[in-house]
């Protein structure tokens, strides 16, 4: 698992549910891409939170959907608090390997 930290520029590989944070150091524009792959039919949820607040909530994944892939951009102050967060309502999400991702915090839109 990778640490909870994003890393600016640097794609962080996920696997598993839970959060990664970023706190941004200068005001500016970002934007944060997610890459999700072998998502089994579940009830995964991403959502990118700035300072606690839902900036962007991913698509819902179809029943058959393996994939996804999505980036959202959005201005952001020095110090702020920069979540994505992956959690699931079903329980086989939960499960060793099951949820893989490439998360990817940058600046620019």
């Amino acid at each position: 698992m990778a640490a909870p930290y994003l890393v600016l520029n640097q794609p962080q590989v996920f696997v598993g549910l839970g959060t990664l944070t970023y706190t941004v150091a200068t005001t500016g524009n970002y934007n944060v891409q997610v890459q999700l792959s072998e998502v089994p039919p579940s009830g995964l949820s991403v959502v990118v939170n700035k300072n606690g607040s839902p900036i962007f909530t991913a698509p819902t994944l179809t029943p058959t959907q393996i994939a996804q892939q999505f980036k959202t951009s959005f201005q952001s102050s020095a110090t702020d608090s920069i979540t994505v967060v992956l959690s699931s309502s079903t329980a086989i999400d939960e499960q060793l390997n099951t949820v893989k991702s490439v998360i990817t915090i940058g600046q620019g839109f």
